[in-house]
């Protein structure tokens, strides 16, 4: 039972799925998985900004699965807020508030008088506002930042209540006074409350700094950073404290860096942890798609001793029209044997995706995993016996996506996750019907249904979500109930479980930076009750 208690800590906000009109919500893809880190890419520019939370859909609920640490145009990179057993090409979900109105848009090419827009200013959605800065280079400075305030409460009538604080903040700083300098900020610090001690034995315990870099434009496509930055060409290797350097000719991209790998106990500084590596990058542009070819080396080291040496490749492919091919594979170069470092070709992993759009109503994705434990030989020592036996795990997973309206959606997924020394392997089914605009509610509606079959349990689950606008733009509330019907395996005995789960959301958009959201989270057995309650307050500038 303990195992499934962890749920119920976790934020489930209500989906917000694709109304008539607008779309309240913008789907990208998993690109990239590493043990700290998840990638993630969307279709449109601009989308998604630094401190933004990325969900995932569980039972048509939206989990929240990151907050992103770093952006690019069409990419954000972030570390899970819990475990979870996400895959690549995975669906995301990102929330959009104002739809259209959240993006500043530079007229570049248009010539500001007759364009209606009075000169030195820019256009942020539907308002003209002064630009801050526009040098004679073109270059316009672009300040934009995030204040979160968090709590996070649990308690049940076996335990005692329990408090957990987050203060979360962001600053991107573009081009300052017009120049060819910016900065990235982003931390957070984590405390529960009454446990002070933990802080002050190491400040690291509750302070996380996931960017803290400055950048310099030497020319318009070379760039140097200095700092704590996480570089989302170099998709496995997360935060690096050092510099970074690439430069940009015709459709190559060429990049370097030097430094060292936050701490894996705390994420602090640790010089110990000397890494360099180098990238290199090939894009096609066309009409239908891009071709996207990438190969990176990288060598990590452990007081001055090869932690791990390896070499990965990425492709991505949507030239074709309706079909996008994805492909990535990490190979090991190094390795122990019997105390001895070696030279030596082994895979780690490998994933293949293929998603296909039939029509605007109907798409379908397929994936394969296999993936190898990830080997840091001097970090690992302790127990290198036990991650070196352990199998390649293999998964394969179907979704099929149909829409036969705007008001109505429906997904069906199945998975099938195997290892050699699997009891028995694991496989889930699951899928949704969500009515969009339900008469006389006027609200969105979604059943769901999952059934999940592993080595220690065999279980179903049955959902039902109400999401209503109570004031368009404002205010909005979500109710949510699942009945969960587990029964836990092992080799003397077998137990059932009934569990009845409810949440409840109430978000209220205070003013167009500002916003408030609060959350309740229960489940309720035949004799234990667990409860936990997610306030947040978000102040963007």
């Amino acid at each position: 039972m303990k195992r499934y208690i962890f749920l119920t800590f976790i934020l489930l906000p209500m989906l917000k799925l694709y109304g008539q009109g607008d779309k309240p919500v913008a789907e990208g893809k998993v690109t990239y998985i590493t043990l700290q880190n998840i990638y993630v890419k969307f279709e449109t520019p601009g989308l998604v900004q630094k401190g933004d939370t990325v969900f995932i859909r569980k039972d048509l609920t939206l989990v929240p699965l990151f907050i992103s640490e770093s952006v690019s145009s069409t990419s954000c990179v972030g570390k899970p807020i819990t475990k979870t057993d996400i895959k690549v090409s995975d669906v995301v979900v990102l929330k959009i508030k104002n739809s259209g109105k959240n993006k500043a848009v530079i007229k570049d090419n248009i010539p500001t008088e007759l364009s209606g827009i009075p000169k030195d200013s820019i256009q942020v959605g539907g308002s003209i506002l002064p630009a801050k800065v526009l040098s004679s280079s073109g270059r316009n400075e672009k300040i934009r930042g995030r204040i979160a305030v968090s709590s996070y409460s649990s308690f049940s009538n076996s335990s005692d209540f329990n408090q957990r604080m987050r203060y979360t903040f962001s600053l991107s700083a573009e081009n300052i006074s017009g120049g060819r300098i910016s900065t990235d900020t982003y931390v957070m610090f984590t405390h529960r409350l009454h446990e002070w001690s933990a802080v002050q034995d190491n400040v690291f315990n509750a302070l996380k700094v996931y960017n803290f870099a400055v950048n310099y434009d030497v020319t318009d496509k070379t760039r140097i950073s200095l700092g704590r930055k996480i570089n989302p060409k170099i998709a496995s290797i997360g935060a690096i404290d050092g510099l970074q350097a690439e430069t940009k000719t015709g459709n190559f991209t060429v990049g370097a860096v030097v430094g060292s790998n936050p701490d894996y106990t705390d994420y602090s500084f640790n010089s110990k942890l000397f890494e360099y590596g180098a990238y290199l990058s090939h894009e096609i542009k066309s009409e239908t798609g891009n071709l996207v070819n990438s190969f990176a080396f990288f060598n990590q080291t452990n007081r001055g001793s090869t932690d791990r040496r390896f070499v990965y490749f990425q492709h991505d492919n949507s030239l074709i029209k309706n079909v996008n091919l994805f492909a990535s594979s990490e190979i090991d170069l190094y390795a122990l044997k019997d105390s001895t470092a070696t030279n030596t070709i082994s895979l780690t992993s490998l994933y293949l995706s293929l998603r296909y759009r039939f029509s605007r109503q109907l798409s379908a994705y397929l994936s394969y995993d296999a993936r190898k434990n990830v080997i840091y030989y001097e970090t690992f020592k302790n127990y290198l016996d036990q991650l070196l036996q352990d199998a390649t795990r293999q998964g394969y997973q179907l979704r099929i996506n149909y829409r036969p309206t705007n008001s109505i959606s429906s997904s069906i997924t199945g998975g099938y996750r195997f290892q050699k020394n699997d009891i028995h392997p694991m496989a889930n089914v699951n899928g949704y019907l969500s009515f969009t605009n339900v008469p006389v509610i006027n609200s969105m509606v979604t059943f769901s249904a999952n059934w999940l079959q592993s080595s220690y349990v065999n279980g179903m689950i049955y959902g039902v979500q109400l999401y209503k606008e109570l004031v368009p733009s404002k205010l909005s509330t979500g109710i949510y109930y699942r009945l969960v019907d587990n029964k836990y395996l092992n080799s003397s005995l077998s137990s059932s479980s009934l569990q009845h789960m409810a949440s409840l959301e109430l978000s209220w958009q205070m003013s167009r930076k500002m916003s408030f959201s609060v959350n309740y989270d229960g489940t309720f057995e035949n004799s234990n009750q667990y409860n936990s309650i997610y306030i947040n307050l978000i102040k963007r500038f």
